[in-house]
């Protein structure tokens, strides 16, 4: 497997005020200067939730050996309290936030942070305003902003670790790897492009040079990156060329060149650029001597397993608190999160909010509330977040319970979210896109409530809701796709007598679907509503348009191709239409479509082929009377083949 342009950007240096602040030479893998300490996430994604997203092979392996050098003598020898990691199913958007508040939780003047992340990253639109995501677990394929970590977020952490904390900062991404993303190879190499412009004044570390491939396979320790590979073994000593038990970014720099194009073939060269005289790491004697013996050693993750600093806690609480906290724990796990989740199986005042309130001014869990306030935030997000994610992979089970006004399904969420969002504070960086999710669901549950109850005013209340959500997130396609909704519902009264006003509110729904195409280009809702927004209005070249657009998005979305297919028909391209509804066969069988091939084949002059289809139509339950009364069946009515199957299954109608 190969991965375009992978860079990885390691940032030993921070702005000039705090090195000025802080003594010696910043080495990576020790403990930072003036008696702080080095706190480390590691993300590393190589199984992604979403099929539409292609998975890595080796990145969460690259994550995993980073995680045991920092664990070792050369890296530092970090404690498992001083490092969080987060791998495929764990490396979640909320998970990954999470991750960045707990540095910025735990860390301290003079302390040194590190920030390692291998996998996919991208850039969906080609619009100025988006700079580049790196892809979480479950971030959805088709809309990056409501569930991918901006590059514009992550260096207001930096900024934040430096101008406040005064950190010095150490980030890690391998995330430019190849795969069928939204931005495509442009978008791969725009995120590049964003992460040098955004992270300057540091020293780089670069997998490859622009344009190259970056390579991963098993025989780089069974199955590893080959840059990763040498890079480790390379700060672990391999590159300690004059022996002194130092390596600098120099001595790196030539090490790596020296191995990576050799066991590439010349396809791919690593990048340094920095104070080459900035020592990277201390060399432990013995570690290196294990490496040279057995350079394959190295894959093999160490597992260290001390105390862990929540049970240290507890072991000093009072039998009362530890019950406390076991209880809320068990509450977040059944997702009991507020008091309105109250079933008969759980007992009153016993929801994970109400726990928290308890739990938070305890004494001997102070050190323990940031912990606990970031985990059940996190916790309250990721049901919203799914449900979101099963829409934008138009999942048939979301959509049918859109579709069928389900209401129950959400009404939890922005509640849910709004919890996130007090819990997390106005200042966090996620704040406007919790609000923003927030009022989407809000809107949606009007809307659905509006179309199951026929209360046209909902839909002027749902719409004020989409808008405020704009406001904190003007960029979310999502929300621009539900006011298109919106519009069509509050449409339907000037459908007759007022087509001044029922052309005026149609193009708004257009324009709000193609604003979510805008943002969200490989998301197929808004092309699919806009194809049967404008089959409605007979523009069917358009409708066509739109069709042919949503299933080269999804080649998989079976409503796509109903739609396509009656624009077919109505454009009287019955070829076109049997072609589209004998895909749809394949995808998703069902009577009705049995029963258009027929029509169609009739309409084409295929006489044998409509029999055909026909007869399955009746095999699985068409009526007699439909059949009968149907004029695209004109064609084939007096044909032999068409009376011998009325008479076999339809005997007592002649």
């Amino acid at each position: 497997m190969m991965k375009i342009f992978s860079f990885l950007f390691s940032f030993f240096v921070t702005a000039t005020l705090i090195a000025q602040q802080t003594k010696g030479a910043g080495a990576l893998p020790l403990e930072a200067s003036d008696g702080g300490k080095t706190w480390a996430l590691v993300v590393g994604v190589s199984d992604y939730q979403d099929d539409h997203i292609p998975d890595l092979k080796y990145a969460h392996r690259d994550a995993s050996e980073f995680v045991a050098y920092l664990k070792s003598k050369s890296g530092g020898q970090l404690k498992d309290e001083q490092i969080k990691v987060l791998t495929n199913d764990k490396a979640t958007h909320a998970q990954i936030y999470g991750g960045l508040d707990w540095l910025l939780e735990v860390t301290k003047p003079n302390d040194q942070v590190l920030i390692y992340f291998s996998g996919h990253g991208d850039v969906e639109t080609k619009t100025l305003r988006q700079q580049g995501y790196l892809l979480a677990y479950d971030t959805p394929p088709s809309n990056y902003r409501i569930g991918g970590v901006r590059l514009e977020d992550l260096n207001e952490y930096l900024e934040t670790f430096v101008q406040k904390n005064q950190c010095r900062i150490v980030l890690i991404t391998d995330a430019c790897r190849s795969g069928n993303l939204a931005g495509g190879r442009e978008g791969v190499l725009s995120t590049a492009s964003a992460m040098a412009a955004i992270f300057q004044n540091q020293i780089k570390i670069m997998s490859c040079q622009p344009n190259e491939l970056s390579l991963e396979g098993e025989q780089w320790g069974g199955g590893r990156g080959a840059f990763s590979f040498h890079l480790i073994d390379g700060l672990t000593g391999m590159a300690d060329g004059n022996s002194d038990q130092k390596v600098t970014l120099f001595e790196l720099d030539r090490y790596l060149m020296e191995t990576v194009p050799t066991e590439t073939d010349q396809k791919q060269f690593p990048n340094t650029t920095g104070n080459k005289g900035t020592q990277l790491s201390a060399v432990d004697p013995d570690e290196l001597a294990v490496l040279k013996e057995t350079r394959k050693a190295a894959n093999q993750l160490h597992k260290i397993a001390p105390k862990g600093f929540e049970a240290v806690l507890l072991a000093n609480a009072d039998t009362s608190v530890q019950q406390l906290y076991a209880e809320f724990l068990a509450a977040v796990d059944v997702h009991y999160f507020l008091p309105s989740d109250q079933k008969a199986d759980r007992q009153p005042g016993r929801s994970a909010s109400e726990l928290y309130d308890r739990l938070k001014d305890e004494p001997a869990l102070e050190p323990m509330r940031h912990v606990m306030k970031r985990n059940f935030a996190v916790a309250l997000q990721e049901e919203s977040q799914q449900a979101i994610n099963a829409y934008l992979r138009a999942d048939p089970e979301e959509l049918a319970a859109r579709w069928n006004e389900d209401i129950d399904r959400y009404k939890n969420n922005p509640v849910y979210i709004a919890k996130a969002a007090s819990l997390l504070g106005k200042s966090h960086v996620l704040y406007p896109q919790l609000l923003a999710k927030q009022y989407y669901f809000e809107g949606l549950t009007k809307r659905l409530e509006g179309v199951k109850t026929k209360n046209a005013s909902l839909f002027e209340e749902a719409l004020t809701l989409e808008n405020k959500a704009l406001e904190y997130d003007p960029d979310a396609a999502y929300v621009y796709n539900e006011i298109g909704l919106i519009y069509d519902e509050i449409r339907k009264p000037y459908q007759v007598g007022n087509q001044e006003k029922n052309s005026e509110l149609f193009q708004k729904q257009i324009d709000n679907y193609e604003m979510a195409m805008e943002l969200a280009p490989k998301w197929v809702m808004p092309y699919f509503n806009a194809a049967g927004t404008f089959k409605e209005w007979r523009r069917l070249e358009d409708a066509e348009r739109m069709g042919l657009k949503a299933i080269e998005v999804d080649s998989n979305f079976v409503d796509a191709y109903h739609v396509l297919g009656y624009v077919f028909y109505l454009l009287e391209q019955y070829e076109m239409g049997i072609k589209v509804n004998e895909k749809l066969v394949k995808l998703r069988p069902d009577v009705d479509t049995y029963f258009n091939l027929a029509c169609l084949n009739s309409l084409q002059n295929h006489p044998s082929s409509a029999i055909l289809w026909l007869e399955k139509a009746i095999q699985n339950g068409y009526k007699y009377e439909d059949i009968n009364s149907d004029g695209d069946l004109d064609n084939v009515r007096n044909i032999k083949e068409y009376e011998m199957l009325m008479q076999q299954y339809f005997p007592e109608k002649k």
